[in-house]
This record gives C-alpha cells, structure tokens and sequence, in this order.
C-alpha cells in the first residue's frame, strides 16, 4: 500500500517542486501616459497599474501587416483566457487623425475582442507619436499614403516597464511572449505595483498548447 501511495505521490511532488523559468531580463521603464479608448473614456498607464499587458500598435486602414497582427493578437487573447483580466492587452492606432474612438470600435467588431481585457486607444498626433516613440521606444513614421510602425509586440510588466519585444509573424516568438507574460504574473517580478497579480496563474506551462 505504502509503495503504491508512493508512486502516486512522487509525480505530483516532483511537477510542484519544479523551478520556474526565470524571467525575462529586460526592464525599460515607460513614463506614465493617457488616451482614449474605443468608447471615448480616458485609458492609460494608472488603468494599467498592477498588471502585465501586451501592446501593438497598428491603423484601421492598413492594407498591409496590421489586419495580420490584430489576429495575432486575438489569438493570444484567446490563449491566455484563463488569465482573466490581470493580462490585458493593448492596441495603439499611429494614425490617429483618422482613427477615431468610434473607428475603433468599428474595427474591433471585425475580430471577437473581449472589451474587459482588450482596449484600442487613439489621442493627439502629438501625444501618439510621443507615447509611441518615446515611451515605448518603437518606431513610428507618416508619409503621405501610409504611415511607418513596428510589427512587434511588446510586453509590460506590473510596474510599467517592458520586460520583451516579440516578432508578431513568428509563432516561437509568440509562444515565448505568453510563457514570459506567464511567468511575469507568477513570480510577480516587477516591483510594488504588483499587489494585484495572481500568485499562481491558472494556466501557467499552457503557454505552447493552442
């Protein structure tokens, strides 16, 4: 009976005594920063506060890699359900003179977006570009028929910080953005902001199943 119990016990000892991967290296802090949101109400930084979030940042009339990185990011939505809403994710439009609140929300009925975790924002040219460029510290530019912008996700810890910049054509890439947000929400490895996080995520080593 002893032997028997023993084997039984021995794979749960064993899987919850395993170490947890480390977590990402990167720390970039992010000044703090508000806009708009699809329903016309100010978001930023102090909604975020506690919570690891991803952003992208796209415009509504890309006819080139945006559409592509929109279902990318719903796919992860989707994969990180379980998470609830201490992940959010976040979508920044670089072409906000078109790209209004209601744009938005026009755009977003195209893909399935859960409003509680997922938020579109839009602002001034000048509080985008600023926030975009030097906030996040990605790449942004405006010509006359279309406008520059990085096709990578960034993840952002509890405390404000980027912790990953991840391709968003790539599914190893993508897979590594949710084991890291993972393990951000686990270990809460971010500072004081984090008395909001999960201990344990529900999903937490799911981060490669589909």
């Amino acid at each position: 009976v002893f032997l028997i119990l023993a084997v039984l016990v021995f794979p749960v000892t064993r899987s919850l005594t395993r170490p947890l991967p480390k977590p990402p290296g990167m720390r970039l802090p992010i000044a703090a920063f508000e806009l708009v949101n699809q329903r016309g109400q100010p978001f930023g930084s102090k909604d975020l506060e506690g919570k690891v979030y991803i952003v992208d940042f796209i415009y509504t009339s890309c006819g080139g890699p945006c559409p592509r990185m929109t279902k990318t990011m719903e796919r992860i939505q989707k994969r990180t359900k379980n998470l609830g809403t201490s992940f959010q994710l976040v979508t920044i439009t670089v072409d906000p003179e078109n790209d209004t609140p209601e744009k938005l929300a026009e755009y977003m009925r195209g893909y399935h977006v859960n409003p509680t975790r997922w938020s579109f924002l839009t602002g001034s040219e000048k509080d985008i570009e600023r926030i975009v460029v030097k906030g996040f510290k990605s790449a942004m530019s405006k010509e006359e028929a279309a406008v520059g912008h990085s096709e990578r996700i960034l993840l952002v810890d509890g405390d404000g910080a980027i912790r990953g910049i991840y391709d968003s054509d790539d599914p190893d890439s993508i897979a590594g953005l949710i084991r890291d947000a993972d393990v951000l929400l686990n270990l809460r490895d971010w500072g004081p902001g984090s008395a909001t996080a999960p201990a344990r995520s529900p999903c937490f080593f799911s981060y490669t199943n589909g």
